[in-house]
């Protein structure tokens, strides 16, 4: 149950989306001939939206909610759709034909990608000011709206998106289950119908797929992905949607995030980032929720790696991860460096740098290892997939390239 904020401009946009259940980003057309970096982030974040993703609204400080992400087709992994067909591609022109369009009310020639969504229970009109949410995080999980700045929405984890879901439920407590006396207290609703008649489409919709296969392949040159920011939002998607040939060496993920900061607060400019990060968990009991396992850290690189710096950015996020998330137990922390090569330099520091010798922080204490550094090779192919991976011997130091 992962949520995500969405940063608003308008009222009137406000308004719209909730009333028909739907968003999409507003996206400048390219100047040149391909997207910006923060373009293709950007659709980094939209692959990684699955149906049950919760969905609030951010506008003047206040957080208006909920809204559940939803597939307009029946058993899709992901919920976000091209607009109209071509969409992704950043000199694609809308159609002449305004009905081939998912979303038409609002600047549709700029609106590349869209999801949508329905009340859950209702989108209340009384929102949460956003000091509320922080003064009211109690467990300290409160991450994402902390660091929400100059982005058009940011993913937030299963449990900061109970804090908000918490108190935006409690603030209206007085109305749930009240409707008929409602009085204009919540945003009205014809999200239910306008999806009905876009799923109706049927097949029509596998013309609005995002084609992130045809996309990363028109800019592979010379066998390396020429948009580093593509390459991450085609592994985001691979990992969301749990490719078998990208699990069989990242593992099966049961959250992933894009760009996850990961260092002591600041100025939002200054802090790292981690590229890919998420966790696997498991249901230890029918009685209570899923529990993390393992945390995963994934930095990406387009070209061959040669700067030993490279692997020390890692094992920053790996002290990180160990520290704030994993109590200082570095056995729940996988890290993988992902580039078109390595040198053997880098290979040979890797083995020996990739390794933290740390007191278990239970009793009984006792040293213990951490070696769980991957080094991983994409390899560009012709076809779909657009890409596949080789894991990386650390045992060898022949040049890889």
């Amino acid at each position: 149950m992962s949520g995500y904020i969405v940063n608003l401009s308008d009222n009137d946009a406000l308004r719209r989306y909730i009333e028909f259940g739907v968003y999409g980003t507003l996206m400048k057309r390219p100047e040149f001939s391909s997207w910006s970096v923060a373009a293709e982030l950007t659709l980094a974040d939209y692959l990684t939206m699955r149906p049950g993703d919760l969905l609030f609204f951010f506008r003047e400080r206040t957080i208006y909610g909920v809204g559940r992400l939803v597939a307009l087709q029946r058993g899709s992994p992901t919920v976000a759709l091209a607009n109209y067909s071509g969409a992704s591609f950043p000199h694609a022109q809308p159609p002449a034909n305004r009905d081939e369009l998912l979303y038409r009310q609002h600047r549709e020639e700029d609106m590349r990608w869209v999801v949508f969504f329905r009340p859950d229970p209702m989108f209340f009109t009384r929102g949460l000011d956003m000091d509320e949410v922080l003064q009211g995080d109690i467990r300290g999980a409160v991450r994402g709206l902390r660091v929400f700045e100059k982005r058009s929405f940011i993913q937030v984890e299963d449990d900061e998106a109970q804090v908000m879901v918490d108190l935006l439920l409690r603030r209206n407590a007085d109305i749930i289950g009240e409707l008929a006396r409602a009085n204009g207290r919540i945003f009205p609703d014809q999200s239910a119908l306008y999806q009905a008649r876009l799923g109706a489409r049927g097949a029509d919709l596998d013309a609005h797929q995002i084609e992130i296969d045809a996309l990363v392949e028109r800019y592979v040159r010379e066998s390396i992905v020429a948009h580093e920011a593509l390459l991450q939002a085609w592994l985001a998607h691979a990992l969301t949607v749990r490719r078998p040939e990208v699990v069989a060496i990242f593992g099966s993920w049961d959250y992933v995030a894009n760009q996850v900061y990961a260092s002591p607060h600041k100025p939002v400019m200054y802090m790292d980032r981690i590229d890919l990060f998420g966790y696997t968990t498991q249901r230890l009991s029918r009685s209570f929720p899923p529990t993390i396992m393992r945390y995963k850290a994934v930095e990406l690189k387009k070209d061959l790696i040669a700067d030993i710096n490279v692997v020390n950015q890692m094992l920053k996020y790996v002290d990180w991860l160990a520290h704030t998330r994993a109590g200082g137990d570095y056995s729940m922390v996988d890290a993988y460096l992902v580039a078109s090569g390595y040198t053997p330099e880098v290979i040979a520091y890797a083995a020996d740098a990739g390794v933290r010798d740390y007191i278990a922080p239970y009793r009984p204490y006792r040293k213990q290892q951490w070696s769980q550094l991957k080094l991983v090779r994409y390899i560009p192919a012709r076809a779909i997939p657009a890409l596949r991976f080789e894991p990386v011997s650390l045992a060898s130091v022949s040049t890889l390239v």
